[in-house]
């Protein structure tokens, strides 16, 4: 019998207690996440709401991923964003490259001030919201993360990437993907196996969770 261990637990005010739980089991070399929530001081049972499937192959360990990332801090996969933890990930270590949203103008700018030449920050994606930043740490994906190791990785999942493609996004400075005009992935509606790879890396999410969204193994429960 698989054997179910809680990787996180993350709470919300919802007027009373809304948790958030995430789960882990592992049957052979298969792997399933279980994204579960509640409200436990009504009593109601756990409702699971989502569940990542891969291959034991994928897991990956860095400083820069977590799947805290992925759930709690997200806007296209996390069940509630957490905008201050996104706001400050990347000044605090958490991921290479976060988008920000300020509360304001004067918000904005005082973001900009703290973070001064530390990082690189500059407004991104305008025409979305009327405050945004792109920011990232400085350096290359390869001054963080081995290539050939993230390609063997995939190709051990049956998912063969091309490899002169993501050699070149390694190779490209952290603050060319928020340059619009120049880099062609959409960090936020991204397409393509090789782009869905370097924006995981980007935005701190596990590598397994990358292989289950190109494998299509992502249950959507709710």
């Amino acid at each position: 019998m698989a054997v179910r261990t809680l990787i996180f637990e993350q709470e919300y005010d919802m007027g009373e207690p809304l948790v958030f739980s995430l789960f882990r089991e592992q049957e052979g070399d298969e792997v399933t996440v279980t994204l579960t929530y509640e409200f436990r001081q009504s009593g109601t049972e756990p409702v699971t709401c989502k569940r990542i499937f891969f291959p034991v192959q994928a897991e990956y360990e860095s400083p820069w991923l977590s799947w805290y990332n992925l759930i709690c801090c997200s806007n296209n996969y996390g069940p509630i964003p957490v905008v201050s933890y996104m706001n400050e990930s990347v000044q605090n270590g958490k991921k290479l490259v976060a988008t920000i949203y300020p509360d304001s103008g004067s918000d904005y700018m005082r973001i900009l001030a703290e973070v001064g030449d530390r990082f690189y920050c500059y407004p991104y994606h305008v025409q979305e919201y009327e405050f945004m930043l792109y920011i990232s740490r400085k350096g290359t994906l390869t001054d963080y993360f081995d290539p050939e190791e993230i390609l063997r990785i995939y190709a051990s999942c049956d998912i063969s990437l091309n490899r002169e493609k993501m050699l070149d996004y390694f190779g490209r400075e952290l603050s060319w993907f928020g340059h619009e005009e120049e880099c062609p992935i959409e960090l936020h509606n991204c397409l393509g196996e090789e782009e869905l790879a370097v924006t995981g890396l980007l935005f701190g999410y596990p590598v397994e969770s990358t292989v289950a969204l190109i494998r299509k193994t992502i249950d959507m429960c709710e």
